[in-house]
């Protein structure tokens, strides 16, 4: 198996007791698995790169639905500005199926990790064209060492500018500001944006612009050649992904080139281009799991306001009911009007809501969750002062209702499109697992088990860190640099040490005390005779992944027993 950390889940035997009513004094031993004949419930995932976002998040939904998701060891998935190793990762996918080890039910695998080792190496030129495409036979190489396996692959669109680090600190914003009039200036006519981009075009330079359109070209080569691999039968399902964009810029013209592409090749309908990256991986999870348990979840999708669908949001390039309906069918699930019948509700909350309307989508989602219904809650707001995680008025609002843990999913961070799309796979797995009947109550514990514990590692996350803990750090390692030349995008070793204590001695306590207020003692119906009751939370353990504080890997385990239900 990966040694890459996970959350422990009880497939592993994680602090969980069975007592089989009926067959008195038996427990199950640890480790033992409720699953019955539709073996392997196993998938192997290829991330982006070693952020949590990508790879932990995508084993603890897996998890949902009884599923491990295998991935290679860490250290070949690189780390923020040092590559991944796409030949390792190569030999390592390719040894169990020589070695006879049982097949999974799908690979997932990144074009971009494969291509250039990861997402950030994808914004520079250091991998040439050729180099990359050698590097993507081992796409054919797959199809015949793992026959009959369905292979899903994601490729990214590149975003308008590099990554923000110590190296790119004096180009990354006029990059990103460049790449935007080179396309804006001349469409509009504009004599001020015209002359802007000419001030960016000197200030930045022949080399720098030579080595950014390089990068940019090669990329959409790549796209072109994974669209080549899809449309011949090497890989099954595809997803485009634009990373980080803006209405205008060099992006859209590889999207027309893309769609031009897939045109031609009858492909319209089955490769979506669409905005998020990060997610990918979690989406193609959700989509693997339901397409081999032959599920169709069906989702009904609430604004916060009419005028909320219509909304760009922060790093997006479409209306937001696009990013949606993309990020619904990328996850295989289908949408269904707001009034149908459906497998759960998504709330959206989004800008563009007035006060009253607010207070309307609040009261509508909260009497959903207290009558029982399966909802999930995607918040895109992403308010001032962090723009970055929950708006604190919604959180509030479940707290005090008392219906955090109700929550089928739940996620806010960062842009739209992560959140949407951490929050509809992880809904989806919820409803697969729910609805999958009472088969073994070890299994149905198993994933509600796993889907409390992703519930809480996004509040964790996205409202507790983000909100809470996130911007007080950066602020003091502001304060402790005033005098000096410094970048939160990229810290030194002694500013990073101090940042991972400082996060652990906030957010350990406050994780601890959420939990407490609304998880800890709560039971949950398995089956008709069944409980499980939440005893405890074990094992956490708080780091900062990359030399920044945008990210926080959370790692814990809820223990727990089933028992009778009281009658």
């Amino acid at each position: 198996m990966s040694r890459h950390r996970r959350w422990p889940g009880l497939r592993r035997g994680a602090g969980l007791v069975i007592l089989l009513i009926g067959l008195a004094g038996m427990v199950l031993s640890k480790g033992e698995k409720g699953v019955g004949a539709e073996s392997p419930r196993h998938l192997i995932l290829v991330p982006i790169d070693d952020r949590p976002a990508v790879g932990q998040f995508a084993q603890m939904i897996g998890a949902v639905a009884d599923y491990d998701v295998e991935m290679p060891p860490l250290e070949m998935l690189g780390n923020f500005t040092t590559p991944g190793r796409p030949e390792a990762i190569a030999d390592w996918l390719l040894s169990p199926a020589a070695g006879g080890r049982p097949a999974p039910a799908a690979l997932l695998v990144s074009v971009d990790m494969i291509a250039y080792g990861g997402l950030v190496a994808s914004r520079a030129h250091a991998v040439p064209l050729d180099e990359a495409r050698r590097r993507l036979d081992l796409f054919r190489q797959l199809r015949k060492g793992y026959p009959g396996v369905p292979i899903y692959a994601f490729s990214v669109i590149m975003r308008v500018a590099p990554t923000a680090s110590r190296t790119t600190a004096g180009i990354h914003d006029a990059l990103a500001r460049w790449a935007e009039l080179k396309v804006r200036a001349p469409k509009t006519g504009d004599a001020a944006l015209t002359a802007e981009l000419e001030g960016l075009t000197r200030q930045l330079g022949p080399t720098i612009l030579a080595d950014y359109l390089a990068a940019r070209q090669r990329n959409l080569e790549i796209n072109l050649d994974a669209l080549a691999l899809r449309q011949s039968g090497v890989i099954d399902e595809l997803i485009l992904l634009q990373d980080d964009a803006r209405t205008y810029g060099l992006h859209r013209q590889d999207q027309a080139v893309l769609r031009a592409r897939l045109a031609k090749l009858g492909l319209e309908r089955s490769v979506p281009i669409y905005n998020g990256t990060d997610e990918g991986s979690l989406s193609l999870v959700s989509r693997a799991i339901l397409a081999r348990e032959r599920r169709t979840i069906r989702v009904a999708v609430v604004y916060s306001s009419e005028k909320s669908r219509e909304v760009i949001a922060p790093y997006e390039d479409h209306p937001l009911h696009f990013t949606v309906e993309n990020q619904v069918r990328a996850a295989g699930a289908t949408l269904v009007p707001a009034g149908g019948s459906a497998d759960y509700r998504l709330y959206i909350h989004a800008p563009a809501t007035a006060p009253t309307e607010y207070q309307r989508f609040e009261k509508r989602l909260i009497e959903e969750l207290k009558a029982g219904r399966a909802v999930a809650l995607a918040d895109l707001l992403f308010p001032a002062p962090h723009y970055s995680g929950a708006d604190e008025r919604l959180v509030r609002a479940l707290v005090e209702a008392g219906v955090v843990d109700r929550l089928t999913g739940y996620a806010a961070w960062n842009t739209a499109g992560n959140t949407l799309g951490t929050a509809i796979p992880h809904a989806n797995l919820r409803r697969l697992a729910v609805g999958a009947g009472a088969s073994s109550p070890l299994r149905r514990a198993e994933a509600e088990v796993a889907h409390l514990e992703f519930l809480l590692n996004r509040f964790a996350g996205d409202y507790l860190y983000h909100d809470l803990v996130r911007p007080v750090v950066n602020q003091r390692l502001r304060e402790a640099a005033a005098q000096e030349s410094f970048t939160l995008s990229e810290l030194t070793p002694e500013r990073r040490a101090w940042a991972q204590r400082s996060v652990a001695e906030d957010l350990n306590p406050r994780m601890d005390a959420f939990f407490r207020a609304h998880f800890l003692g709560r039971r949950y119906p398995i089956d008709r005779g069944r409980q499980l009751a939440v005893t405890g939370l074990r094992e956490v353990e708080v780091t900062l992944p990359w030399t920044r504080t945008f990210e926080c890997r959370i790692d814990g385990r809820i223990e727990s027993r089933v028992e009778e239900r009281r009658r």
